[in-house]
């Protein structure tokens, strides 16, 4: 039960403190869209407040219910592929399954950059907080069912762990971005030396 904790705890620090970097980037970069269509790095940053705002919701409604039923029941019994379930958990970082996102989650691009990094912040302190009520393995009495990637019915600890997984899809998204931003900086200034050398 410790090592649950603690790779829920590392994968909320590891993820949160990457996107944290993001917010220091030049705007051009945070602007970049490859394509009309596509979202650039602060529609992404504010997708994930967005999601995890909700995530969030369920995760401390259901932190409220373990800690009641904690008092009623007499032992906490882990299933047998309990490891599984965070193997196909994994598989949310990855761009390896369509994921079709609810219109509520859309970015508006219109959000503060200042504001989402504060909302973040906030949502990583949320998120460690309801890890350290649930210490003692209570976030195994309450399941929540989650629909995304057919995962089925998740635990508070696993339903954190998706979020970290989330964020961590979107880092990899954002990474992809910058590459294409400094393959078509690159471009740029190619075509530009060129232009010098023709006048």
């Amino acid at each position: 039960m410790r090592n649950v904790i603690q790779v829920v705890r590392e994968a909320l620090l590891t993820n949160f403190r990457e996107l944290d970097t993001w917010f220091e980037k030049e705007p051009d970069l945070l602007h970049f869209k490859p394509d009309a269509g596509q979202w650039n790095i602060r529609e992404v940053l504010e997708h994930i407040s967005l999601t995890n705002y909700f995530l969030l919701l369920i995760v401390n409604k259901s932190t409220r219910r373990a800690l009641e039923r904690k008092n009623t029941s007499n032992s906490i019994i882990i299933p047998g592929n309990y490891q599984e379930t965070f193997s196909k958990i994994d598989v949310i970082g990855s761009r390896s399954f369509g994921w079709i996102r609810p219109e509520h989650l859309e970015p508006s691009g219109l959000q503060d950059m200042r504001d989402i990094r504060v909302l973040l912040k906030q949502q990583f302190a949320q998120s460690m907080y309801n890890l350290s009520l649930l210490k003692n393995g209570e976030g195994f009495l309450v399941q929540t069912n989650m629909s995304v990637n057919h995962l089925g019915k998740l635990d508070i600890y696993q339903y954190i762990y998706f979020l970290t997984k989330h964020i961590e899809r979107h880092i990899r998204q954002m990474q992809r971005l910058a590459n294409e931003y400094a393959g078509a900086e690159a471009e740029k200034a190619e075509s530009d030396a060129e232009s010098m050398l023709l006048i």
